[in-house]
């Protein structure tokens, strides 16, 4: 078995700038993006705690950003400013920042112990973002994916096993199905899994409290495949 995530962890993320870019191109075409079909892990890349709260931030200031230009331009009224996928993207920003704080609580416990599932007695998060390559040339996270690590004891013997959880899945604002579909995150999820042998993947928590990735990734996916 491999220490959990520990490939993953070797990868650096470097930031150029966190400044989004629009849904379409100056001609009007939709930006593309690839996913890595061999190896979907490598598509992923591990965060810290600080990294995803930035990025994070940095997406609800654009979607504020421009709910305020269009007010100023009219295009909106009051009482209609957020469109659903705003909201989708601060409600799951919020639950981002409590994850964190509730890491923050156990500071006492260093970062890379909190990787090796084997000395860990408790729930620890893991943060990722995922980069897939674009046509275009752009550096960009699309999404940002908060997981847990969660032991479970299968029978009397005290055998645990560990799971890893997807609690949550934020989008950037300027991302949608056109550009590349979601379903491939969910395959690089997988694969990383896959990789490491160390633990067992859980959707469940997702998928019972975020009927969008339900639907994508389950029931949708589900019957397009059969």
């Amino acid at each position: 078995m491999k220490p959990f995530f520990t490939s993953l962890f070797l990868i650096t993320l470097s930031w150029g700038t966190f400044g989004l870019m629009p849904k379409k191109l100056p001609n009007g075409k939709s930006r593309t993006f690839v996913p890595n079909i061999d190896n979907p892990r490598n598509d992923l890349q591990a965060i810290s705690p600080g990294t995803a709260l930035l990025i994070s931030k940095n997406w609800m200031q654009n979607i504020l950003l421009d709910v305020m230009t269009q007010r100023r331009t009219k295009k909106i009224s009051s009482g209609y400013e957020f469109v659903y996928d705003d909201l989708h993207i601060m409600s799951g920003i919020q639950e981002l920042q409590k994850d964190i704080e509730e890491s923050q609580k156990k500071s006492n416990q260093l970062w890379t112990d909190m990787l090796n599932v084997k000395d860990n007695h408790a729930t620890s998060f893991i943060y990722l973002a995922w980069k897939p390559k674009n046509l275009q040339g752009i550096d960009e996270v699309l999404f940002v994916v908060v997981a847990e690590i969660i032991q479970k004891k299968q029978d009397e013997e005290q055998y645990v096993n560990y799971v890893l959880q997807i609690k949550n899945v934020i989008q950037s604002p300027f991302w949608d199905e056109e550009q590349i579909p979601s379903i491939y995150l969910k395959h690089s999820l997988v694969d990383q899994n896959k990789h490491t042998n160390a633990t067992d993947l859980s959707f469940d928590y997702l998928y019972e409290t975020n009927l969008r990735y339900k639907l994508a990734w389950d029931v949708w996916f589900r019957e397009i495949t059969s």
